[in-house]
């Protein structure tokens, strides 16, 4: 394994980290009443993009394909 290939890893083990550690957390001061339920969907909000970032750096690419245009005329000519 490369040096790249260990921080790249080391990289995405932390991302999952703290997002479950934010989760734990939150989830810990909604059931104390501590935060409110928008707290705890900004919560929810933050994990998620810890996660998807997470995943782009051990896949090296996004989670949704992109769009592929089968044909020219798909928008009319236009371009």
């Amino acid at each position: 394994m490369t040096t790249l290939g260990r921080g790249q890893r080391w990289g995405a083990i932390v991302l999952f980290r703290l997002a479950s550690a934010i989760l734990r957390g939150a989830s810990a001061l909604h059931r104390r009443r501590m935060i409110s339920g928008a707290g705890l969907r900004t919560a929810l909000s933050m994990v998620r993009c810890a996660e998807k970032a997470g995943a782009r750096i051990v896949l090296g690419s996004t989670s949704h394909p992109a769009f592929i245009k089968t044909r020219d005329e798909d928008n009319g000519g236009v371009d």
